[in-house]
Order: structure tokens, then sequence, then C-alpha cells
């Protein structure tokens, strides 16, 4: 099993093995750490080297390389397009999609002082940050969250802002000031799931089905299909969530154009999220069609 190496990472391989394990008791594992680029230049700007696919092409080299069977990603790191011989086999029951405050003395977003510093880099992040307090100051801050925890120190941050996933499967939940609501913060489009990542009609291919969360695969087939339509990179602040609810796909996007953000919710059939993903693109793209 492929994956990168920093703790997070090896945690979400932990519970994907321990999914496969339920099935495949049997099953021996070995743990292939990977460095990818985006790893290694920690303190470049995403969208100046190539965006958020830097986390996984490493990783993705290694199985079409035959060195590992398979990989597990952070489905938020997965670009819309996988390449020729690979399929995503399994998506995993999504965590807590929600973005989260860590801050100073647990103060709230409203709670802090004006200009506070905010360390952020995902533009996502900071147009909903603006959006709720257009006096704050967001500073760029990369790294696993020990390091951003650790910058927030050295910077002089008033807080930070993180995913509760990663927070919450690294025990560290405690440390949250305040949640965002899904529509104050739009996630990133599949936040909070694991992608299982193998070789198309590979003998995996099949097995690892068995560990596949339908309903969240359904929901963040529709926001991949919302970040495609829409055109959405690092260099474009986009954020999706969807979930099932009363039979229908609740799909809720945000996109940022010229400086407004934008964001909308529509219902849609459950049995063709494609379609919800590009009918909420088509809503909130601009005239010529993003």
């Amino acid at each position: 099993m492929g994956t990168r190496q920093s703790e997070l990472a090896l945690i979400q391989t932990e519970i994907i093995i321990g999914k496969l394990l339920e099935y495949f008791p049997d099953w021996k594992f070995e743990v292939v750490k990977i460095k990818t680029k985006g790893d290694r230049m920690e303190k470049a700007d995403l969208k100046e080297i190539g965006g958020k696919g830097l986390f996984v092409k490493e990783i993705e080299e290694a199985l079409l390389n035959g060195e590992i069977d398979f990989a597990v990603h952070s489905m938020k790191d997965m670009p819309y397009e996988i390449p020729e011989g690979l399929v995503i086999a399994a998506v995993s029951e999504r965590e807590d999609p929600r973005d989260v405050l860590i801050s100073k003395n647990k103060k709230t977003v409203k709670e802090l002082g004006a200009h506070s510093k905010i360390g952020t880099s995902s533009l996502r992040r900071q147009v909903q940050l603006k959006a709720l307090r257009p006096d704050l100051e967001v500073v760029p801050v990369r790294g696993n969250i020990a390091t951003r925890l650790r910058k927030m120190d050295v910077l002089g941050l008033d807080g930070i802002v993180l995913a509760a996933a990663g927070l919450k499967r690294l025990k560290m939940e405690g440390l949250i000031a305040e949640y965002f609501s899904v529509h104050e913060m739009v996630p990133a489009v599949g936040q909070g799931a694991l992608a299982v990542e193998t070789g198309k009609e590979s003998e995996f291919e099949k097995l690892l089905k068995k560990i596949n969360h339908k309903p969240t695969e359904i929901s963040i087939c529709a926001e991949r299909e919302f970040m495609k339509a829409i055109g959405g990179s690092c260099n474009f602040p986009i954020g999706a969530y969807a979930r099932i609810e009363g039979g229908k796909i609740v799909l809720t996007g945000m996109v940022e154009k010229n400086g407004m953000v934008k964001k909308a919710t529509i219902f849609g059939d459950i049995g063709n999220p494609r379609e919800v993903g590009e009918n909420l693109a088509k809503l909130l793209g601009d005239e010529d069609g993003g």
C-alpha cells in the first residue's frame, strides 16, 4: 500500500487496512511511504508548482510501475483526471467534512480582534474567511498539521483554519475553537473521504469494492463533476459538498470570480450525480460557462 509519509496519511492508511481486514483477515500489508513533490516543496505556493495533484503524482507512478498494489489518498488531493490504467476502486465513509478554526484562547471568528492574522494556504478558505470577516489578514501556511500548529506560534498568528477530519483522525479535536458550517465555509471537493486507487482491471479492483461506501461515492461523484464542469483548480477558488437526504442528492457549491463569492444549493437525482454536479456548475458559472 502506497501513501504519503505524514502521520495523518499513515493513520488514514491504517483505517483502510482495518476495513480490508474485516473482509480479508488473511491479508498481510506492507505500507510503502512515498514522499511527493507537494511534500518536498513545502514552502512553495501550490498554484505556482502545479496544484494539489502534486500530492499524488509519485504515488500514482509507483502504482503504474507495479511497485505498490494500491494507494490510499485524501480524496481532496485527487485531481479530476485519473491517469490511464488507474481507477479509484473504493471511497471510504466520509469523516466530518467541515473546516474548523484553531485559535488563541479558543476565540471564534466573530470574537477575534480587528485585523487578526489567520493562517491558511487555501484560496477557497481565504475568500470565504474574507467574506465572513473582511478585516482579517490571511497569512499563507502550508505543511502537515503539526507544522502548521508550530507556525501559528512562530509567525504570531491568531489562528489557523484546518479540516475537521484530519484533527479527528489524529485525536486532536480538543484544539478546535469553532466548526464552520458547510454553508459558511463550503468544504473542498472530497474533504473528509479517503480514496483507494489501484490498477484498472487489476485483481485488486473488484476486491477493494468490498469497502466502498456507496453514499459517499455518489456524493463525491457529484462534487467532482461540479469541479470538472466549473473548471476548478488551485488557481480558482471552488468548494463543493454533497450529501444524500430524503432519497435526493443535496449539493452545495461555492465559486469566487472577480472578487465575488457565489454560493448555491441544488437538489438532484441520486441516480445521476454527474448531472447534479453539471447543473450546479451551470448555475454558478458565468456567461461563458465557467
